[in-house]
């Protein structure tokens, strides 16, 4: 790949954890040069390990490199006069600023909204906060996000405890958010638009991203619950014991449905759950059938004649499962840290990393330098 979308546009990164380090390698994986601005302690997730590539004293714990592939670091105290004004150095040359500081503490740190706005007219800066409005100053990981959200009261099993998502999802989401936000604004600056702030709060991002169970409430009025693995709008749609292991059949159509009783040998005589209303309402009574005979199968080979019959399933893998199914060579190898590669395809290929996760400060002499060219 010789050219990426967003090559020419420099990005100043003075986020820290996850969301706004999430939001800034996409940038940076589509072409962006990012500046990841760290203070001299370093991003304290450097600090989240073990695991840690390579020597623990060089700080790249695998949390860290998770999120900070393709950015070069230098290290500012921004709370020092010299330090903020080595930044607005660098907002100079930059068209976007990412940061995820509270109100009170970007406006500490030289951040403050009107004075960038005054100061950089043409920059775009994009913030990714935990809590929105009134509520700003509150401090937000992802966990509690997950948990004011309401994401948390709709995850687990129907009979067990409230649980959070596996991965730090809702960071992830409200970085994704970030980043289109941030690009939508690049996009408009030019067409000769005048939005240059952009705000994205997890707690808010949690709630929107209920989507069809917050369309349920609102159109009904009653409190989601815990459907465990389970769909609360399509049956079947859940896990599945075959005799061996456990497989997942997502069924989103009644064709879909027919060609699954087919794999199955069973027949709806009665069409009893010909259509998805009437499956969902006899959503116990569907799956008890169902599971008596997929408890007869391999599940390898019940996989296959449902993939083989255009019925979504698939096996529920392990992590190391889910990376050998990507294919050979998915991964590569950069200063000895194992890197993924973008999942998003530009042309006909997915961008490779192109820098590892860097040392902190790595980069600070080199970008100090070019200022002065």
């Amino acid at each position: 790949m010789t050219s990426l979308p967003l090559e020419g546009i420099r990005v100043i990164d003075a986020s820290r954890v996850l969301a706004g380090p999430f939001a800034t390698m996409l940038l940076a994986d589509l072409g962006a040069d990012v500046i990841k601005v760290e203070p001299p302690d370093g991003d304290e997730t450097r600090a989240w390990g073990p695991p840690w590539w390579g020597d623990p004293s060089e700080r790249r714990s695998a949390y860290f490199a998770s999120v900070n592939r393709n950015k070069r670091s230098v290290v500012l105290d921004l709370q020092t006069d010299d330090g903020r004004a080595t930044l607005d150095r660098l907002l100079v040359t930059a068209d976007l600023l990412v940061h995820n500081y509270r109100p009170a503490t970007a406006a500490r740190l030289g951040l403050e909204p009107d004075r960038l706005a005054a100061r950089f007219p043409r920059l775009v800066v994009a913030s990714v906060g935990g809590f929105p409005g009134a509520d700003a100053e509150r401090p937000a990981y992802d966990l509690l996000a997950q948990a004011v959200s309401g994401l948390m009261s709709v995850t687990g099993a129907p009979d067990g405890p409230p649980a959070k998502v596996g991965v730090a999802l809702l960071d992830l989401l409200a970085g994704l958010e970030c980043a289109v936000g941030a690009l939508a604004a690049l996009v408009g600056r030019g067409l000769g638009g005048s939005a240059r702030r952009i705000e994205v709060s997890l707690v808010e991002a949690g709630v929107t991203s209920l989507i069809n169970v917050l369309g349920n409430h609102l159109a009904s009025g009653e409190e989601p619950r815990r459907h465990g693995n389970a769909h609360p709008n399509i049956a079947p749609y859940e896990l599945f014991s075959a005799r061996d292991a456990e497989l997942v059949i997502a069924v989103g159509n009644d064709a879909q449905f027919g060609r699954l009783l087919g794999v199955l040998g069973l027949e709806d005589s009665g069409g009893r759950y010909a259509t998805n209303p009437a499956r969902v309402a006899a959503r116990p009574e569907l799956v008890a059938w169902l599971v008596q005979r997929t408890a007869l199968r391999d599940r390898d080979e019940l996989v296959e004649a449902l993939q083989a019959a255009d019925v979504p399933a698939g096996p529920v893998n392990s992590v190391s499962e889910a990376v050998a199914a990507m294919g050979p060579g998915w991964t590569r190898s950069l200063d000895g840290i194992q890197l993924v590669p973008s999942p998003i395809r530009v042309g006909d290929a997915s961008p490779a990393p192109r820098l590892a996760p860097p040392r902190l400060g790595e980069h600070t002499e080199a970008v100090l330098r070019g200022l002065e060219a």
